[in-house]
């Protein structure tokens, strides 16, 4: 088939767009790794001169030292899970999962993170079991619920909704995760997928987060065919719904 002009200009924007994206991520990920290394390069110096003087070690910079040093290696895990997702190179293992064991499980660590907030979580299942990688369901919902106990003040409610909805093709389960935090301006929404994309940069990483999670999330719904979706507003509270399809003969995209 013969090239026209204007699918020449396309295969241009798209190859300009693609760079773009690229550069961008080089960008972002030598940005990431710069704040941390920077602080520990600057603390360790710091401890050296200490030593060397004689001064006794200040307890205060090994423990800066560590949680830089522990922000790092989760950057780093999160961007080779990403790319393993991305490509493919992680395959995907769909089983039958009983969600009333699987929630048990996984529920049990998060109980703990949200108490230290004096927050809690709250579950309602309605169907009872799905069929997807039982390891990327965990990452998905690890992944939404400890941003809510992050981003929402003490003593919150984080709501966990297992349901199932006829489709098209079938039908689907529904995971949604509400919380009654502060809620996301809408500027923000169309956005809240991209790698590193925060609505607040400093607070984000004073909490710890490496900017990828949700790119995570979203990345592994689109590997089961699926779809995540964000419904929030200021004040309002944020609610998450991932759509997982079930097909027994499910395949990866």
């Amino acid at each position: 088939m013969k090239k026209t002009p204007s699918n020449d200009a396309h295969v241009i924007a798209a190859l300009k767009s693609a760079e773009k994206m690229r550069i961008d991520f080089v960008a972002n990920v030598s940005h990431e790794l710069r704040t941390p290394l920077t602080s520990i390069k600057g603390y360790t110096e710091t401890l050296i001169e200490d030593l060397q003087v004689g001064r006794a070690i200040d307890p205060e910079f090994l423990q800066i030292i560590l949680k830089n040093s522990n922000r790092l290696l989760a950057l780093i895990n999160d961007l080779l899970d990403l790319s393993a997702i991305e490509s493919g190179a992680d395959h995907l293992q769909p089983a039958w999962i009983d969600l009333k064991e699987f929630n048990a499980t996984v529920l049990d660590v998060l109980n703990r993170e949200a108490q230290q907030k004096s927050s809690s979580i709250s579950l309602e299942i309605q169907c009872s079991k799905l069929f997807a990688d039982p390891k990327r369901t965990e990452q998905v919902l690890v992944n939404l619920v400890e941003n809510a106990i992050k981003y929402c003040p003490n003593r919150s409610l984080i709501r966990i909704v297992w349901s199932e909805e006829s489709t098209p093709d079938g039908k689907a389960v529904l995971l949604r995760v509400s919380d009654n935090g502060p809620g996301i301006q809408k500027k923000h929404l169309d956005r809240l997928f991209e790698r590193f994309y925060r609505v607040d940069k400093g607070r984000s990483r004073d909490l710890g987060g490496t900017g990828l999670g949700l790119s995570i999330v979203k990345h592994i719904l689109q590997r089961h065919q699926g779809t995540v979706e964000v419904d929030s507003s200021p004040g309002q509270g944020t609610t998450f719904t991932c759509r997982f399809p079930q097909d027994p003969a499910l395949t990866e995209s």
